[in-house]
């Protein structure tokens, strides 16, 4: 079982403006070229993370410049589920538009099935994974055309995710009775409740 993030969520500047590269998942750099954020660390009072270029990885900082296809950027945040990188001369946009109809929500509530893909018009999310003793699961975010744009791997309650525009906070994580076959009557399904938190 993995270890528990040590923390904190989030490190460097609360302002959240510039390209979000978000954990686990491929994101464009404008001119060309992709970056991952590819493995997270915490030691309890700063974050690292180690982004990827063409295989080539890096471990970063929160306010360290760095270049990554010929272009110089600035590492304003690190959080447990994006990298936020700004450009000396602008400081961006956020990754994608906000989807205002998608997904559907209740009372701020969005829930997630393991093995379920819930779609929108430019992105999906599914469970892909749920584990129990602490209950943990994994969130994969996927776009037509694009891949991975997101995999939350090993959340747990009181985690943080960003999906389409939005952040939101793992409520609950329900782990089902799965260890029978899924044509048993004893089977159920895990599912993912997220609270929505406000925009990226």
């Amino acid at each position: 079982m993995p270890a528990a993030d040590k923390g904190p969520v989030c490190d460097g500047g609360k302002d959240a403006k510039g390209l979000h590269v978000l954990r686990g998942g491929t994101t464009a750099l404008p001119g060309g070229g992709k970056v991952i954020y590819y493995e997270a660390g915490a030691n309890g009072r700063h974050r690292t993370a180690v982004l990827s270029v063409d295989e080539a990885k890096q471990t970063v900082s929160a306010g360290r410049k760095i270049t990554l296809k010929g272009r110089s950027y600035e590492v304003t945040q690190i959080c447990t589920y994006r990298v936020v990188l700004t450009t000396p001369d602008h400081s961006g946009t956020s990754q994608g538009a906000h989807m205002a109809k998608w997904p559907t929500t209740h009372d701020g509530h969005w829930r997630l099935r393991w093995h379920v893909p819930d779609n929108g018009p430019a992105m999906g999310a599914v469970v892909t994974d749920i584990q129990g003793g602490p209950a943990r699961a994994s969130i994969s975010v996927t776009a037509p055309g694009q891949g991975q744009l997101a995999f939350y791997d090993d959340v747990r309650s009181g985690s943080t995710v960003e999906i389409a525009g939005r952040l939101w906070k793992v409520a609950a994580i329900d782990t089902g009775h799965m260890n029978v076959e899924m044509n048993s009557p004893d089977f159920k399904a895990g599912y993912v409740d997220l609270q929505q938190l406000g925009d990226a």
